[in-house]
Order: structure tokens, then sequence, then C-alpha cells
């Protein structure tokens, strides 16, 4: 899922996850953003994770995000 606001992201990882996962979202992007890295991963409480990839749009300064599958678990 490429080309995401920040809104859609949050949403989709919390649909992909099984859980709400926003305050790690926040804290991951935070981190990325201060070390200046393009990506980061958050997991849920089960250990699954998802890598989340940030792109600036500098003509428009907004804040893209890409979502890549690295390790989705469901219990079933």
């Amino acid at each position: 899922m490429n080309h995401l606001n920040h809104e859609q992201t949050i949403h989709q990882l919390n649909e992909l996850l099984g859980e709400d996962v926003t305050n790690l979202f926040e804290e991951g992007l935070k981190n990325a953003g201060e070390h200046g890295h393009p990506s980061f991963v958050v997991r849920n409480s089960k250990g699954a994770e998802i890598q989340v990839s940030v792109e600036w749009d500098k003509e428009a300064d907004v804040l893209y995000y890409s979502i890549h599958s690295r390790q989705v678990h469901k219990e079933y």
C-alpha cells in the first residue's frame, strides 16, 4: 500500500495488526524522523510486525507512507 496519508496509514496498521498500534506508530515515526531513517517497524502485542516507509513530497510539503508486510501472524 503506497502513498497513504497519516490517518490512512494508522487505520491500515490497526486493521492488519488487529489492535490499536497508534501510539507505537507515532513513536516509530518520531524516532525515524529524529535519526533520518526512511522506514521503521510497528509491532503488535503478539509479535506481528509491519515495516512502514516514509516519503516526503517536497513540493507539496506532505509526508506519504507505504506499508510493507513483514511478518503478519494471525491467531486462529
